[in-house]
């Protein structure tokens, strides 16, 4: 069964465009969305979305049961793996300077 699917022309307070079914509340006016088609699924509709506006996501409301979220990585999700949650050996004031500076 396929759903119309729009994407909102405004962006969102994360800086994406919702892509929402038809019917949604949160379905904006008809000047401020533009019609994608019609989908099976979230996903294809928001990959389309993705053709008009590179940042979209589907919208929190009408889309959660297909879980088309992305999980957006942590930029400093690597630091947790470079710097040590305890130093090593013996610390002087100069290598407690060094760490606070890297």
């Amino acid at each position: 069964m396929s759903t119309k699917y729009y994407v909102d022309v405004r962006t969102q307070i994360n800086e994406n465009h919702a892509v929402h079914k038809e019917g949604c509340p949160f379905l904006p006016d008809d000047k401020k969305r533009i019609y994608l088609g019609e989908f099976s699924s979230g996903k294809d509709a928001v990959r389309e979305g993705q053709r008009h506006f590179i940042r979209t996501k589907g919208c929190v409301f009408c889309s959660k049961e297909h879980k088309v979220y992305e999980e957006e990585l942590s930029p400093f999700k690597w630091a947790d793996d470079l710097i040590p949650a305890e130093l090593e050996g013996p610390v002087s004031y100069f290598q407690s300077l060094i760490y606070c500076v890297n």
